[in-house]
């Protein structure tokens, strides 16, 4: 049943997206240059806002990423005070 369900509603949205895309309603044939000249400097906007926001976010993330890295780092570093362990040692105890 499930199965069927699943079929039926790829279906539908196959048949949508041929629906959109079939139309011949073209919205920039009926738009003057001014419209035009708008919409498409309202686009860039946009554009510009998500470039920035997306540069923003992954300057974020590769800060975290390198603090962690460098936390690791100097966790996984011997400070020079420690005496080595013992457990590796083949020497006989006395």
């Amino acid at each position: 049943m499930g199965f069927v369900l699943g079929l039926i509603v790829v279906a539908v949205l196959i048949g949508a997206l041929i629906h959109v895309m079939g139309s011949g309603d073209d919205r920039y044939a009926n738009m003057t240059d001014e419209e035009f000249e708008e919409e498409a400097r309202r686009k860039s906007f946009l554009g510009a806002a998500i470039t920035g926001l997306e540069g923003t976010l992954r300057k974020r993330e590769a800060t975290v990423l390198m603090e962690a890295k460098t936390r690791v780092e100097r966790d996984a570093t011997p400070s020079p005070g420690d005496p080595p362990d013992d457990e590796g040692s083949t020497a006989p105890k006395s």
